[in-house]
């Protein structure tokens, strides 16, 4: 009976303790999906997308509030700046024109791999953009 509960305290142990490859979630078909880490997308990126390469996006850790990271896109001399969380595998941000209060858009954000981010942006009042970025740094 011992060498029973031995055996079953063991395996507990090895599947509890197995290797993964990172924090997952599961999306709303029950798919898991691989959580990025904030690193993955905080750091300065610049627009390769042609017609769109002025403008250039900041993303950092917010140190005020815990798991919450800052943003600023730069476009044409006008700046939005927001905030957001990761939400399954994307940065979700909301967005205001700096200095204003007023609800401007929604960023999505996705990290195609260490230097290449894909982002959405959608203004409250015009049609979604699809944006591709790479790290300056």
């Amino acid at each position: 009976m011992i060498r029973w509960m031995s055996a079953i305290v063991v395996m507990c142990m090895t599947t509890g303790c197995g290797g993964t490859t990172g924090p997952a979630s599961q999306d709303a078909l029950g798919t898991v999906v691989k959580v990025p880490s904030p690193e993955a997308f905080a750091g300065t990126w610049r627009s390769v997308t042609p017609s769109f390469e002025f403008i250039g996006l900041s993303v950092q850790s917010k140190s005020s509030e815990m798991g919450v990271l800052a943003a600023r896109l730069t476009l044409s001399g006008v700046a939005w700046e927001g905030a957001g969380r990761i939400d399954g595998d994307s940065l979700v941000l909301d967005m205001t024109v700096a200095g204003t209060t007023t609800p401007t858009g929604l960023i999505v954000a996705r990290a195609s791999d260490a230097r290449t981010l894909r982002l959405r942006m959608k203004p409250a009042a015009a049609p979604a953009t699809d944006l591709t970025f790479v790290r300056e740094n």
